[in-house]
């Protein structure tokens, strides 16, 4: 008797359901899920697939190696191989923990360099505050300073960026959260406590 299976394009891979009857893959068409029922087997496609995955599937028809089997599916007799879960686990898990890891680990990385260029910025405006300088060194110490002042804001941008993702709930990142935290980092602007007129200034000269 003809049966159907759900199978990918190249047919090396079909879909079959464990004992807890969750949607799993296997590339052994022994294991497949056989339906006397091609309208079953699409239902099962249209309704159980996941959206993503549905249009990498196919139900396509397949003649019995061996005889019916009590429940009255059948299994081609064509040996048993590894199972593969359609939502794979293993993967999912693995990505999320090392992509925890490395967060955490940048986060430790930058604490350290921002700790550096506080040092930096420290012996600069201590040096600045000792010292004289002509015009050719006073401009070197300011391009010193401007790098550091840079480096550090550096720094602290990327810290804001990690401590929203770690304040962040699984509803909030799976909703967009992150790209709304990011957004708001990069379009940060200062706002002057009592010298707007330096601000200014500079605004001006860029018109």
């Amino acid at each position: 008797m003809e049966g159907f299976v759900l199978t990918n394009l190249t047919r090396d891979r079909y879909i079959y359901f464990d004992n807890d009857r969750r949607m799993a893959v296997t590339s052994s068409v022994n294991q497949a899920e056989v339906f006397l029922d091609p309208a079953k087997a699409y239902r099962v496609l249209d309704n159980q697939m996941p959206k993503k995955k549905r249009d990498s599937w196919y139900v396509v028809s397949v003649e019995p190696q061996s005889e019916p089997e009590p429940n009255g599916k059948f299994k081609a007799d064509l040996g048993l191989a590894d199972d593969e879960e359609v939502f794979d686990w293993d993967t999912i898990v693995d990505n999320i923990a090392g992509s925890y890891r490395e967060i955490l680990d940048y986060r430790d990385f930058l604490l350290k360099e921002q700790s550096k260029v506080e040092l930096a910025l420290c012996d600069i405006e201590h040096a600045i505050e000792f010292y004289s300088y002509n015009a050719c060194d006073g401009y070197k110490m300011y391009k010193l300073f401007h790098d550091c002042r840079v480096r550090r804001r550096e720094i602290k941008n990327d810290l804001r960026r990690i401590n929203s993702i770690l304040g962040m709930s699984y509803e909030q990142i799976a909703s967009g959260g992150i790209d709304k935290a990011f957004d708001e980092v990069d379009t940060q602007t200062y706002h002057p406590r009592i010298m707007p007129e330096l601000f200014e200034k500079k605004k001006n000269s860029l018109k």
